[in-house]
């Protein structure tokens, strides 16, 4: 196991204006972070923890960010902003009686309808799902849940006749399905609480997808297109918090990330689990890919303890260890892949609870270059091309509201 500290690292520290981040260059990757913008939209809170989305929108990069405030205010919005500034292009507000911290949850993008033009989708406490036109915020459809939304809306084709369907699974554990013009397919319920995103893919290889839902129980539940349980895992550890698919073998495997600090890795065609590791508290997972060109695929898992870990996903085998923080901090989110400075190649992108952003090699776990700011982050960046350069922008949701889009440069 080989564990690398970030600190000891550290080579060049660059004080950056504006909201006090701080830019941290280290030494062995040549990568370099630059903030590239802070976005108009800070709370009076430390609270939000809702990832954004970003794309490219009629030739504009666009971000969509979910921002909530204190409980009766009309703090509560998701904003669709300018990738070029972070400037607000337009919003969607949540009535004062509905505004909470769990007010907007995860947007997805997506051209659902195939009608050219991408949507957002995004379930609020309204109790609604909603869907917006991306470039220009309008009501498209809004279709009614039993309670707030938590996760990110999931679009594939459920049936197999090359039409999309939406799945949406609120926070009380209920699963809809939807059709294109927000009709309701079909619900079922789950009578558990539910916080992770959904997994949704043809899992079995039949020509329609399959969701699994990770529950509060500690569970895995598969339903297939029509909504029929096509199996059930038994109790892995505590509530399911973080879910992700990759491949294991010729198939696909589901990471979960519990609340006791389990890690496992579930079977996506039989609920078997092919094993599980306790990390402490707090297990956190979401990059999901051999990301390190070894043949075999990794989970990069966190915990509370700061740690960052590549997992075996075939052998739940530790590869490395990397300390991101050593602060004593409540969680950690878990990090992302993309290739973000350029090179063609992945690296990991991975925030600290105690507002750190890390650029990460995920073959060896070097830290090559963080930013901070004093201001939590409980959710993953969100990574996209844009601005069009041919790599990824990294946009990072502070629990004060603010969004920071930051760049990675010389990989």
């Amino acid at each position: 196991m080989r564990t690398a500290t970030g600190v000891a690292l550290l080579a060049v520290l660059v004080v950056l204006g504006g909201v006090g981040g701080l830019a941290l260059t280290l030494d062995g990757g040549g990568v370099a972070l630059e903030e590239a913008w802070v976005s108009d939209t800070g709370r009076d809170v430390q609270s939000n923890h809702h990832a954004a989305a970003a794309g490219v929108v009629d030739g504009d990069g666009m971000v969509y960010a979910p921002i909530s405030g204190r409980s009766d205010t009309p703090n509560c919005a998701l904003y669709g902003l300018y990738g070029a500034n972070g400037s607000a292009d337009w919003q969607y507000g949540i009535p004062p009686q509905n505004c909470t911290i769990h007010s907007v949850a995860n947007p997805a993008l997506s051209d659902y309808d195939a009608d050219g033009r991408q949507e957002v989708l995004v379930a609020t406490t309204e109790q609604e799902l909603v869907s917006l036109d991306a470039a220009n915020g309008s009501v498209q459809f809004r279709a009614p849940l039993s309670s707030y939304g938590y996760s990110k809306p999931v679009v594939a084709d459920l049936l197999g006749d090359d039409a999309k369907e939406i799945v949406v699974v609120d926070v009380r554990g209920t699963v809809f399905v939807f059709d294109d013009e927000g009709a309701e397919l079909w619900s079922r319920e789950l009578d558990t609480y539910t916080w992770g995103t959904p997994a949704v893919d043809d899992f079995d290889g039949d020509g329609a997808a399959e969701i699994g839902i990770g529950t509060g129980e500690g569970r895995v539940v598969m339903y297939d297109g029509n909504g029929s349980r096509e199996w059930r895992t038994r109790p892995i550890g505590d509530s399911v918090n973080w879910m992700n698919t990759g491949p294991v073998g010729d198939g696909t495997g589901i990471a979960v990330g519990m609340t006791d600090g389990t890690v496992a890795l579930v079977d996506a065609t039989d609920g078997d689990v092919r094993w599980r590791k306790d990390l402490g508290d707090f297990g956190a997972v979401h990059a999901f890919a051999d990301a390190d060109d070894d043949g075999t695929a990794e989970v990069y898992a966190t915990a509370r303890d700061g740690d960052l870990r590549s997992v075996d996903a075939e052998t739940g085998q530790v590869e490395w260890t990397t300390t991101l923080t050593a602060a004593d901090v409540q969680m950690m989110p878990p990090p992302v892949l993309g290739d973000v400075d350029g090179d063609e190649a992945p690296e990991l992108v991975a925030p600290t609870n105690d507002g750190r952003v890390s650029v990460v090699d995920p073959a060896t776990g070097d830290v090559q270059a963080t930013y901070e700011r004093d201001v939590p982050i409980y959710t993953y960046p969100r990574l996209a091309d844009t601005d069009g350069d041919g790599s990824a922008e990294i946009h990072v949701v502070y629990a004060d509201g603010r969004v920071v889009m930051l760049e990675a440069t010389g990989g």
